[in-house]
């Protein structure tokens, strides 16, 4: 059987679309760059006239090679099924068939987006999500991220216009489907080869020739409804990728016939962003740069959508089902309409330097927010994650009465299901599903800051995690706390929160602890970023589930088993005597006098104990459910530290183990160019006074920040300059021997903790993380973790 090896990234039948003044043939321009003997770069331009077999294809784009034998399966198996749907489709959007469109409408939109990704163009921006692929794997990547764009895009203003009434028709270019964004001229950061802007920012605009005669222009809606005071380069509403959505699929502007004046425009900005060739029914349309005389940002009123005609698009939908069940979404796909009180205000040009940035972050403008690149804050206008934070606190402490002179010790008496109800209900909405999380999640701005990963409760959290905070400038921590919105009512603590009780004890008591170091901005307690894409959720826990697990560390079970036990005691602690010794001797396989001496322990500090419950257990309940936390697991662990720019710090044996496999390697072989400043760090000292102080300690542990933050600096930046490198090494030394002094000397104050740090060269990444990060809403993050500090759990 032949194989197809001239894989065509713009199909036959779709160039036959732009013949104009040839039959079967378009006038072709490419540009060439060739390289002189004096290593200096000649651009040439050849034009010719091409049948469509002989355009816009390359050899082996999509083959893969085992050995000697070639498969040519994506060409046939994927795009061949692809390309018959999508030239039905688009003979259907070339009429003004409204049954057609509708019929065709899915296939459509799947044709226009792995269009967007199958060109060279397409596949060398996939290669940028990723520190290296082969050809198989970029292949099988391509597929994955092959209709990344069709939700956003259906939910946008949809216009057809026509150039039936010009003497200039549109062209064609080898990247067809091409993004505008008036903030972004093609010399521009964002739009440095083989990027565009994202079509997620607001200005971001589609543009899709589908002949000669008919464009489709694809807008944002709230560009469209109002260009001149939306912020282009912010993201769009809802800017979740890859989710479910209701749209009206008949919905398309179709009423513009273009001018001459106004193709030439769409043609100039379809030129400006082809990779190096462009083609037309007729060649001096190649050219549509030599008949303006406009800039970059004029180019934009071509494209703006009829004011008049906006009506089809936005506002609310409600759908009823036949078993009762209902849904809502408005205009961006939103289930559940906005929470305005997690809105802000704050007007930057009234701030002084020495005023609270309006970031939320409880610092200072002048050492906040006032010189960093709006696209590197977090969000102004809403609540930020600090504040919603003390918010709960806020709330747990009102609710139990905590601030009307109840004590922790009444709690455990007295909590209701209503209170439990009531408490995640305020947590859920706090953080609605639609919650772009990742304008309020710190971005990658060259701050030393580390993510924390590992046993999230309150009886250990201050044995490391805490501490270590002391020696990063931010020190993120993902909160445990379940969200209502993602569980089942049978499972929910605002639906069923009798099975709750013990639960809350643990969730409220950690926020009350956590409470001071978040407000003073010591900790951020992040939520978890599935919570709002449920998507990236699935995608990550079939990840979690069929990843090859790690042998478990002994050091690890141990822990874990001790807090399981502590929290099954404090559960039973109201059941009778006799069922209490019973289910430890079945369940634990406990002798019955250890267990009878357990019991009596565990009721000799009954009220001692913060989290044993001093309720009874009403008899035939649902029983409690008990929750353990080690998070962020390995995948989310990579995936928020490269969105937050983090280095990330573990007590878990099991996570540093698992960390350790995601290294980069060069023909199988880690490097660590860094080694001589890390190798020598074998101690860290362990800030225990900031617990009870709540501010920094100073003496050794400065000198260890200033180590650890210009080390940092120099991974970051992949400097390996060897006299910074030597003046760095002596520095840790003369460190190491003022931590060796206290490790020496038994009646110290402080406490060292050991410590290992991965730094490989080529970083710490999973190409399974980077796909999710590359189908997540962040536009911008690290593609690669620099390094990973394992602190020796204190058992």
């Amino acid at each position: 059987m032949s194989k197809t090896r001239n894989n065509h990234y713009v199909p036959q039948w779709h160039q036959n679309g732009f013949v104009y003044e040839r039959d079967n043939e378009l006038r072709h321009l490419k540009r060439r760059e060739i390289k002189l003997k004096d290593g200096l770069i000649k651009i040439v331009y050849g034009k010719n006239w091409f049948t469509s077999a002989k355009c816009f294809y390359e050899k082996d784009l999509y083959s893969t090679f085992f050995g000697m034998i070639i498969n040519d399966d994506i060409e046939k198996k994927l795009f061949g099924p692809i390309d018959d749907n999508g030239a039905d489709a688009i003979k259907a959007f070339l009429t003004n068939d409204l049954a057609q469109w509708h019929h065709n409408f899915q296939d459509f939109f799947i044709y226009l987006d792995s269009q967007k990704l199958r060109t060279p163009k397409g596949l060398d921006w996939v290669k940028t999500k990723y520190p290296e692929l082969s050809q198989i794997q970029l292949m099988t990547e391509m597929q994955a991220l092959r209709t990344i764009n069709c939700t956003l895009w259906t939910e946008g203003v949809r216009e057809l216009v026509s150039a039936e009434d010009s003497d200039v028709k549109f062209i064609l270019s080898d990247h067809p489907v091409t993004i505008y964004n008036y903030a972004c001229p093609p010399d521009s950061a964002l739009c440095a080869y083989p990027n565009d802007p994202d079509i997620a920012l607001k200005g971001s605009q589609t543009i899709f020739p589908l002949d000669k005669n008919r464009c489709l222009i694809l807008t944002n809606l709230e560009y469209a409804q109002d260009p001149d005071d939306v912020n282009p380069l912010e993201p769009r509403a809802n800017a979740t990728k890859i989710r479910q959505s209701m749209v009206n699929t008949i919905n398309f502007i179709n009423k513009r016939k273009l001018t001459a004046d106004e193709v030439t425009k769409i043609n100039r900005i379809i030129k400006s962003r082809a990779k190096d060739a462009i083609a037309a029914g007729k060649e001096s349309w190649l050219y549509p740069e030599n008949e303006l005389n406009c800039d970059w940002t004029e180019l934009r009123h071509v494209l703006r959508p009829p004011a008049d005609e906006l009506y089809h698009f936005g506002g609310e939908m409600f759908v009823g089902y036949d078993d009762g069940r209902t849904h809502y979404q408005d205009a961006f796909g939103r289930s559940t309409p906005q929470n305005e009180h997690l809105k802000k205000e704050t007007d930057e040009s009234k701030l002084s330097r020495n005023d609270k940035c309006g970031c939320g972050s409880n610092r200072k403008y002048k050492h906040c927010c006032k010189d960093v690149p709006k696209e590197l804050r977090t969000s102004w206008t809403e609540l930020s994650i600090r504040e919603r934070n003390l918010a709960f606190c806020r709330a747990i402490k009102g609710i139990l009465g905590l601030d009307a002179g109840k004590t922790w010790l009444d709690v455990r008496r007295e909590i209701t299901e209503e209170q439990i109800a009531r408490i995640y209900g305020f947590y859920s909405a706090l953080w609605p599903r639609e919650t772009d999380i990742y304008s309020l999640l710190p971005k990658s701005d060259g701050r030393f800051r580390a993510l924390y990963t590992g046993v999230l409760d309150v009886r250990v959290i201050g044995s490391h995690a805490l501490p270590m905070s002391s020696l990063f400038d931010e020190f993120l921590i993902e909160s445990p706390i379940v969200n209502p919105n993602n569980v089942k009512p049978e499972f929910s603590p605002v639906k069923s929160p009798s099975q709750y009780k013990y639960q809350s004890l643990k969730d409220f008591l950690l926020m009350l602890e956590l409470e001071p170091y978040i407000g003073y901005g010591f900790i951020n307690l992040i939520p978890d970023p599935s919570n709002f894409d449920l998507n990236l959720m699935k995608a990550m826990m079939d990840m979690a589930t069929s990843r090859r697990r790690n042998a478990e560390s002994e050091r690890d079970r141990e822990v874990c088993t001790k807090l399981a036990i502590e929290d099954y005691l404090s559960s039973i602690h109201m059941m009778p005597r006799d069922v209490k010794i019973r289910s430890l001797v079945s369940d634990f396989g406990m002798p019955e006098d250890v267990a009878a001496q357990s019991i009596d322990t565990l009721e000799a500090n009954a009220e001692a104990s913060p989290l044993t419950m001093l309720q009874p257990i009403q008899p035939g309940g649902d029983g409690q459910l008990m929750q353990f936390s080690m998070m962020p697991n390995y995948e989310m662990s990579l995936f928020v530290a490269q969105v937050t720019g983090s280095v990330i710090v573990t007590d878990s044996e099991s996570r540093w183990i698992e960390l350790q496999a995601a290294q980069h390697r060069q023909m199988g072989v880690v490097s660590y160019p860094w080694n001589n400043v890390y190798g020598q760090i074998s101690r860290l000292p362990m800030d225990y006074h900031m617990l009870q102080s709540y501010t920094k300690t100073q003496h050794h542990f400065t000198a260890t920040r200033t180590v650890l933050k210009q080390a940092n600096e120099l991974v970051l930046a992949d400097k390996h300059d060897p006299d910074q490198l030597e003046r760095l090494t002596e520095s840790v030394t003369r460190l190491n021997s003022r931590l060796g002094q206290i490790d020496s000397d038994k009646t110290a104050e402080f406490v060292n903790g050991g410590c290992r740090i991965l730094v490989p060269d080529g970083g710490i990444y999973d190409s399974s993380v980077q796909r999710l990060l590359a189908l997540s809403g962040c536009l911008s993050y690290d593609h690669k973790v620099r390094s990973v500090y394992y602190v020796g759990l204190k058992l």
